[in-house]
């Protein structure tokens, strides 16, 4: 098990660094992919869950209390929807203000969460399915003040936490991007720890294709690292040169 949870977890890293080594559309809409499926899976579990719970509680002789209805309860397939927007929205919303503003911080989480809540908001309501107890809106107006009450909750709700959270820290969450793809490629390598030699040596993702063995040496960084870095580079550089060749094929047609 513990093998295949770092087989696992190095297929991971090696996709995560792919991703980042994209243009910011294709990241973007990746992202915005996978985090629907991952929602969507756990939406339908969710929603089986809940079900085997109510039928076991309507054969209890003193019943408790129906679950509270809401954007998190109801069929799977319900749930499953909610969840998938959810995630879709929040993952590739926060990735493009992230790549936008240049920064991760609380104020680009809180906007990927105001745009989930809404768009979650809209769903419910829209295809959501009638619950009981729960009132929803009936008109235009009635269903954008909802998403802009829901999506302000999450925003809130997600500021404060990520607040509490570098509280107790101390740390900042604030990330610039002039490292985005250089991180993504030290990720992809296990060369993590190399980081801070490329922040030392102003080595930003601009000079990613201009690297060479004297100036990873320069920001002194080890020769077995420096070949798998030099070695990835070139990879990446002749992958994109064939992929341009084959569009330039594929529009002369």
């Amino acid at each position: 098990m513990g093998d295949l949870f770092k087989t696992f977890e190095g297929k991971k890293a090696q996709f995560e660094g792919w991703l980042k080594t994209q243009s910011p559309a294709i990241e973007i809409g990746i992202t915005t992919a996978t985090s629907a499926l991952q929602g969507g899976v756990l939406g339908y579990t969710l929603g089986m869950v809940n079900q085997n719970l109510e039928k076991q509680a309507a054969n209890m002789p003193n019943r408790p209390p129906t679950m509270a209805a809401g954007s998190f309860s109801g069929p799977p397939k319900v749930l499953a929807l909610n969840l998938a927007v959810f995630t879709a929205v929040q993952g590739g919303l926060t990735l493009a203000v992230k790549k936008y503003r240049g920064v991760e911080d609380i104020q680009t989480s809180m906007i990927g969460m105001l745009g989930a809540g809404a768009a979650l908001s809209l769903t419910s309501n829209l295809a959501g399915g009638g619950q009981p107890g729960q009132v929803k809106p009936t008109t235009p107006v009635g269903y954008l003040t909802d998403a802009v009450r829901t999506g302000v909750l999450f925003a809130a709700l997600n500021g404060a936490f990520m607040k509490i959270g570098q509280w107790f820290t101390g740390k900042n969450s604030s990330q610039d991007i002039y490292y985005y793809h250089t991180v993504g490629m030290l990720t992809a390598l296990g060369l993590e720890k190399y980081e801070n030699n490329f922040r030392k040596g102003l080595l930003m993702d601009d000079c990613l294709a201009l690297l060479s063995d004297s100036a990873l040496k320069e920001v002194k960084i080890p020769p077995g690292p420096r070949l798998k870095i030099l070695n990835f580079v070139a990879a990446s550089m002749a992958h994109m040169a064939a992929f341009a060749a084959q569009q330039q094929v594929a529009n002369s047609w």
